[in-house]
């Protein structure tokens, strides 16, 4: 594969490299807190990378591209460039900024910024399913990569992580309280 086709297939799916970011973040945190003998958790130190990089970073650069490329991003989704593209843009960046905060602001902030994603993303993967069985729109942007990773798989994920985490959290607080 050539370095150009390299660097569109990352730019087109910057969730992988992203997830990947996480994933080395998380492993680097849980080495630092080892050597502290701080006891941590996996899957909560993993959500609020996955939710700070995937979601909080990733929501940013398509919010970019929905604002201010939308007659270059529209046709990937198989629509026509609209006003709709704008207000989009404006969702995305709202959930960004609440799965940036989620990485410092505990549990609650990463469950509610899971919550607003999850059923962002749902309600775009069943969109995109309908759009793919009754208008057989299968561009890049509504099947594939992004129906399957992006919208069905990345908030299964983050649920699966909050629920993981839920046990680490009611330990701390329950510390906290005595």
């Amino acid at each position: 594969m050539a370095v150009r086709e390299t660097i569109g297939f990352i730019l087109g799916n910057i969730d992988i490299p992203l997830l990947v970011v996480a994933f080395i973040v998380t492993i680097v945190k849980l080495r630092r807190a080892e050597a502290r003998h701080e006891i941590v958790s996996f899957a909560y130190t993993l959500w609020g990378e996955v939710l700070f990089y995937c979601i909080g970073l990733g929501f940013v650069y398509v919010w970019y591209f929905h604002a201010f490329l939308s007659s270059f991003t529209a046709p990937l989704i198989g629509w026509q460039p609209s006003p709709f593209e704008w207000e989009l843009a404006w969702a995305e960046l709202g959930i960004a900024a609440v799965a940036i905060l989620g990485l410092w602001r505990g549990f609650e902030m990463r469950l509610a910024a899971t919550l607003a994603i999850s059923i962002f993303l749902f309600g775009a993967a069943a969109q995109h399913i309908h759009l793919m069985i009754t208008a057989h729109n299968y561009a890049p942007g509504n099947s594939g990569f992004t129906l399957w990773f992006a919208d069905i798989a990345m908030p299964l994920f983050l649920l699966l992580l909050a629920v993981g985490s839920r046990d680490a959290y009611e330990r701390t607080t329950r510390h906290a309280r005595i």
